[in-house]
C-alpha cells in the first residue's frame, strides 16, 4: 500500500519532516514502484465497518460545540466502563476520573506536564524520565518546562528496565526529578515490561515528588488472556498511598485505525482531571468533534465486536510480524528487537542511521522511522536501530526488506 493520493500536496510544502522531500524525491525518480511507507505509524485503512456507520446516526447535537470539556456524556460513559474492565480497575472507582480526549493523546499530555510544571517553584528545569530509545517524549515535555533524562537498558539488558535499575537511577547533581513517564507497552521496542518494573518507576516517583504520565498508546495490542501489564490499575492501587499527581492517556485511534478522529481516554485523580479538562485544557480549545465521538460511543457499546474485531487485528499483526522477522533473518541480519506489544519492530544499520534513512527512502522507496520516533527533526540520539512500522500487508513487508536487500542497504548477510 502505499501513500494515498489525495494526501498528496504539490503547490506547497506539506511539512517540513526530511521523510517528505525523500518521499518526493523517490517518486522524481518514477522508476515504476510504488513506496512503502513503514515509516509513519499509520494504515488509512482497517477501520471498522460499524465504526464508520455510526457516523451517520449521529444527532444533530453532535455537529456543534459541546458543554462537557469531559466529552461527549455518552461516549464517556461507555469508555469508562470499557477502561475499567480492560484495565481491571474494580472496586477502585472512587480512586480515578476519566475524560475524552477530542484532541489527541499529545496534547493531553502538553496540558498535564504544564498542569505539574505550573505548580513548581523557581530553578532549573526539572527532569522528565523515559527509556530510552523513546517516543518524542522531548517534542511535548520540553515545551512545558521540563528537561528529559533517559534510562537507558541497551541491548545487554534485553532493553527492558528492570526494577535494579530503576531503582538505582538518580539525577544529576543540582538537578530534580519532576516527572516519570510509564510506556509499559513500550515504542519502540514493542516490549511490554514487567508489573514489578511498573512498580519501580511509581516509586521513583514518589521518592522524588514527581509527576507520573502514562501512555497507553498501544495497551490492548496484547491479548486479554495474556494478561497485559496495566500501570494504570497498579498506578490507581498505589495513589491511595502516595501523594504522586498522575495521568493516563490511552489512545482509541490507534486500536481501530482511526488516527484521524484523535480520540481517547484520559484517566486521573478525580480533583486534578477536573483541573486539567475544565482549566488548563480549556484555554485553548472547545469541546468538539461530538459526531466522531457519538460513532465511537456506539461502536464501544457493541463489546462483542469490538473484541472480535482486536482479535483478528492481532492475529494479522502476529503474521505480519513473522514475516518481516523471517525476510530479515533469512537476508543475514541479526539483533532484531520484535516485542509483540505495539505494531514495530527494531534492526540495525551499519553506519550513520539518518544516511541509512535517507538512502532507503530516495533509493528504493522504503520510508522507515528512527529508533526515536518523532514528529520533528531531531538532533542525534546513540545506538544503530531504525524502526519498521508492521501495519502493512506481509507481501509489502518482505518486498521492503528484498528492495533493501537488492540494494546492499541492510547489514552484510546471505540475501536472497
Amino acid at each position: 500500500m502505499s501513500v494515498p493520493a489525495e494526501l498528496l500536496e504539490h503547490a506547497v510544502h506539506p511539512n517540513r519532516l526530511p521523510d517528505t522531500e525523500w518521499l518526493s524525491q523517490f517518486r522524481a525518480r518514477n522508476d515504476g514502484r510504488e513506496p512503502i511507507m513503514l515509516g509513519l505509524g499509520e494504515r488509512w485503512e482497517g477501520i471498522p465497518a460499524a465504526l464508520v456507520a455510526a457516523l451517520a446516526e449521529a444527532p444533530p447535537s453532535a455537529h456543534g460545540y459541546q458543554l462537557s470539556m469531559y466529552g461527549l456524556p455518552r461516549l464517556r460513559t461507555v469508555l469508562r466502563d470499557y477502561i475499567r474492565d480492560t484495565h481491571r480497575l474494580g472496586g477502585l472507582d472512587d480512586r480515578y476520573e476519566l475524560a475524552v480526549s477530542w484532541t489527541g493523546t499529545r496534547s493531553v499530555m502538553r496540558d498535564f506536564a504544564e498542569l505539574v510544571a505550573a505548580q513548581r517553584g523557581g530553578g532549573p528545569p526539572p527532569l522528565a524520565l523515559a527509556v530510552a530509545p523513546s517516543w518524542d517524549y522531548a517534542g511535548v515535555l520540553e515545551q512545558a518546562g521540563f528537561a528529559m533524562a533517559y534510562l537507558t537498558p541497551g541491548e545487554g539488558d534485553g532493553w527492558l528496565p528492570t526494577p535494579d535499575l530503576i531503582g538505582s537511577w538518580r539525577p544529576d547533581p543540582g538537578c530534580r526529578l519532576g516527572l516519570v513517564v510509564i510506556n509499559a507497552q513500550h515504542n519502540p521496542t514493542g516490549l511490554q515490561w514487567s508489573a514489578a518494573s511498573v512498580d519501580a518507576f511509581i516509586r521513583l516517583a514518589a521518592e522524588h515528588g514527581a509527576a507520573v504520565l502514562i501512555d497507553d498508546a498501544y495497551y490492548g495490542f496484547i491479548a486479554p488472556e495474556a494478561e497485559p501489564t496495566s500501570a494504570l490499575a497498579q498506578m490507581v492501587a498505589a495513589s491511595a498511598a502516595m501523594d504522586v499527581p498522575w495521568v493516563a492517556v490511552r489512545s482509541l485511534g490507534k486500536q481501530f485505525n482511526c488516527n484521524g478522529w484523535a480520540i481517547g481516554a484520559v484517566t486521573g485523580p478525580p480533583g486534578l482531571l477536573d483541573d486539567l479538562v475544565n482549566d488548563v485544557r480549556a484555554r485553548h480549545t472547545y469541546n468538539h468533534g461530538a459526531h466522531l465521538q457519538s460513532a465511537m460511543a456506539h461502536w464501544l457499546s457493541d463489546r462483542p465486536a469490538v473484541e472480535e474485531y482486536l482479535a483478528a487485528e492481532r492475529t494479522a499483526y502476529a503474521v505480519r510480524r513473522t514475516t518481516a522477522l523471517d525476510a530479515l533473518t533469512r537476508c543475514g541480519v541479526a539483533d532484531i528487537v520484535a516485542g509483540p506489544a505495539n505494531p514495530y519492530l527494531l534492526f540495525p544499520v551499519a553506519g550513520d542511521r539518518r544516511t541509512f534513512l535517507r538512502r532507503a527512502a530516495t533509493e528504493v522507496g522504503v520510508l522507515l522511522s528512527d529508533a526515536w520516533p518523532a514528529a520533528r527533526r531531531l538532533g542525534p540520539h546513540p545506538g544503530r536501530h531504525v524502526r519498521m512500522y508492521l501495519g502493512r500487508e506481509p507481501e509489502d513487508l518482505a518486498e521492503a526488506v528484498d528492495r533493501l536487500a537488492t540494494a546492499e542497504l541492510l547489514p552484510v548477510g546471505v540475501h536472497r
